[in-house]
């Protein structure tokens, strides 16, 4: 018999990421979850089995029946959000899970983002982004300047790789994918070096160019002919440019964590320079001045007293 993950008909995942939440939620064990973005609420039904409580984001209800630990918020997640947020905070509460699922827009992906790192409620959190192989979600994600917050740890955007689809009605779009970023406001990332996962590509924008050279090999079967060297180069030329836009990225991440370190030294040196002056004012004031011999006789007392024939 298959796993109930693996045979739900109506999860819009691959059962890649399907195993890969379930073994998060299992250890996470969460007390508060939120999922924005809920559709039928398949997944929303697992989180539910693995969490206390849990907050669902959505412009529509679900269709399927959720359990009573689901707290369904039907709105736009861009509005509703903040305000839960702020809530939760104003409690001293912690959301440990979240699942973002909702707007697939560029700007609509980096709002809920950014509402979430903003949010004093993410202290300790482990946050799944779904569908970062699609080009306008990772287009929102990556204008996440995730180093900006010193809470963030971990940021893996191709932690789960995406698809790209051969059946006629979805044929060559890139969707699936899932990232994870974790939250930890106890560990400051910019003591601990680059919050990203850097050993590996990028796979969401390799997969997009692995795209662009089959459509490219579509078009040429199409006409007859094999791709010509102006192609070729046209194609290097993108790939190029991909790669710049992401060089600038890291760099203005690199600018955010610089702007945080300088910022720590500025705060230490302003407390060194307090203390200075206060202990120079000690130093000066007459009461210090009038009591210098009693110190130095204290000093005297305490000084071990050498015996005769000590050398």
């Amino acid at each position: 018999m298959l796993l109930e993950i693996f045979e739900d008909n109506v999860w819009q995942m691959s059962l890649g990421e399907r195993a890969a939440i379930e073994g998060v939620l299992a250890q996470l064990r969460p007390k508060l979850a939120i999922e924005i973005g809920s559709a039928e609420g398949a997944a929303l039904r697992r989180i539910a089995a693995h969490s206390e409580e849990v907050h669902s984001f959505d412009l529509l209800a679900p269709s399927l029946p959720q359990p009573d630990n689901v707290r369904l918020h039907t709105g736009d997640s861009h509005e509703l959000l903040p305000a839960f947020l702020a809530e939760i905070a104003g409690q001293g509460r912690n959301v440990d899970f979240v699942m973002v699922d909702g707007d697939h827009t560029p700007d609509g992906v980096r709002q809920d983002v950014e509402d979430l790192l903003d949010s004093r409620a993410l202290a300790r959190t482990v946050i799944l982004i779904h569908d970062t192989a699609n080009e306008r979600v990772r287009s929102g994600v990556d204008s996440v300047r995730f180093a900006a917050w010193p809470k963030v740890v971990h940021v893996e955007l191709d932690w789960i790789s995406g698809k790209l689809f051969a059946e006629p009605a979805l044929r060559n779009e890139l969707w699936y994918g899932l990232g994870l970023v974790t939250v930890d406001a106890a560990s400051s990332a910019y003591r601990n070096g680059s919050v990203y996962e850097q050993r590996y590509q990028a796979w969401g924008p390799l997969l997009a160019d692995v795209r662009e050279l089959i459509l490219a090999r579509e078009r040429a079967s199409l006409t007859g002919r094999d791709l010509d060297p102006f192609d070729t180069l046209r194609e290097r030329s993108r790939v190029l440019s991909l790669e710049l836009a992401v060089a600038r990225t890291h760099e203005r991440e690199l600018e955010a964590e610089l702007s945080n370190v300088q910022g720590a030294l500025r705060l230490s040196e302003e407390r060194r320079e307090r203390a200075d002056r206060v202990l120079e004012d000690v130093m000066s004031s007459p009461s210090w001045k009038l009591t210098q011999p009693l110190r130095a006789g204290k000093r005297r007392a305490k000084a071990p007293r050498r015996r005769a024939g000590d050398a």
